[in-house]
């Protein structure tokens, strides 16, 4: 008896141990649960025995831009000129033909602000420069400052630490603009308004050669399935966005979206143009929602609070991750294909929430909702864009 008894104490003390040692003292979780993630069934087709699905375009878009973001702009390593051209060459030519610079905001539908759009890439290709030290005398020792109100440099506890990010004069860590830009101007503008065009699929030359299997040359898909094919894969960087744990708005986006992925596929290859469209608008209006609710989540979230209010540092990742998904809202549509808000207004919020000290200015970020820059006015202002609230972009635990 007393050796259970001592053997149930033992656990008890160790369920304890692990408790107490689950979370650091002082630190700022975001939660302390996560949900399991289940993969979404197979999206599978075949013609004459063999898959007929191909996106692996889309992984090689995605490389070099991982590449830049993490070798280069995430911890300020563009100290010589020589490795601006090696970022830019990245950028401009990517690798296998793919060249991301030629697919950054590539549909018709900003067409009239991409000359801008590409302006803000080289500006944070050149703001990553200065913050690396580029044309000091000593780029590294330049570069080894800590980022202050007015004045860049890193934001972390030492400058050797993997998770070391930089930050301008303003708080806003360039790199995660960067990533705002090409999850917004390249992969959710392809999803939604290059290969889930509408006009797509009711061109009346590619229904024909769809109907009778004009399979692209050495392929085995058709050119409408292989459209429909590319918006499924580069959906895919969503994904994680779409599953986000612990927020009701979203729990029946995942298989809503799959559904009409899946659905949308077969009626094309039925030739049932109607329910292809109508599949479309779902998706258009479901991951338009999504880009939305990560926004809106990402600036009055309990992390960012919670990391604002302990210790501005900690919060400024986050706040600059709002910024750059702000700046993807302007790829966004309703289901008539209409954007939900243009660049001029996007880049109003994130000129309000950069505004006099930027994102150092706690006071203001943490205003009411009725305070002019404040983070919950930011978010419930483009919330009304899409018909939601501030507390439908609460978690619940």
């Amino acid at each position: 008896m007393k050796q259970k008894t001592f053997i149930y104490s033992l656990l008890l003390l160790l369920v304890s141990a692990l408790s107490s040692c689950s979370q650091w003292e002082g630190e700022t979780v975001e939660s302390a649960y996560r949900e399991p993630q289940i993969p979404d069934p197979s999206y599978q087709f075949k013609r004459n025995g063999s898959s007929s699905v191909d996106y692996l375009e889309c992984s090689l878009l995605r490389d070099p831009l991982d590449y830049i973001y993490s070798s280069y702009l995430r911890p300020a390593n563009i100290m010589y000129e020589g490795t601006m051209t090696r970022v830019k060459g990245y950028y401009n030519n990517g690798e296998f033909g793919l060249k991301p610079q030629e697919e950054l905001a590539a549909s018709s539908l900003h067409k009239a602000d991409r000359t801008r759009i590409l302006k803000d890439v080289e500006d944070i290709f050149e703001t990553t420069g200065k913050l690396s030290g580029m044309g000091q005398p000593s780029p590294g020792t330049y570069r080894n400052h800590r980022a202050v109100q007015g004045e860049g440099g890193y934001v972390g506890i030492h400058i050797g630490d993997v998770n070391i990010a930089f930050a301008n004069e303003k708080g806003l860590i360039v790199a995660e603009m960067f990533n705002g830009i090409v999850w917004g101007g390249i992969y959710l503008d392809k999803v939604l308004n290059v290969h889930l065009n509408d006009s797509l699929y009711k061109d009346t030359r590619l229904r024909t050669e769809h109907e009778r299997i004009a399979l692209l040359p050495g392929r085995n898909y058709t050119e409408l399935e292989h459209h429909w094919d590319l918006a499924y894969g580069y959906y895919q960087y969503w994904l994680p966005y779409v599953q986000a744990g612990g927020l009701p708005v979203l729990r029946e986006s995942r298989i809503k979206l799959y559904n009409a992925f899946a659905r949308g596929r077969l009626a094309l290859t039925e030739y049932r143009y109607e329910e292809v469209l109508q599949q479309l608008q779902v998706i258009r209006a479901e991951l338009s929602k999504v880009a939305a609710v990560r926004a809106m989540n990402l600036l009055v979230s309990d992390i960012t609070v919670g990391n604002l209010e302990e210790d501005i540092n900690n919060a400024l990742v986050f706040l600059s991750q709002g910024c750059g998904a702000v700046y993807g809202l302007q790829f966004t549509v309703q289901e008539s294909g209409k954007p939900h808000l243009s660049y001029n207004q996007v880049m109003a919020y994130i000129n309000e929430l950069t505004a006099g000290n930027g994102l150092w200015d706690k006071e203001r970020l943490l205003g009411d909702e009725a305070t002019t820059g404040s983070l919950k006015h930011v978010a419930a202002e483009i919330g009304k864009a899409y018909g939601l609230t501030l507390n439908d972009v609460k978690r619940s635990y």
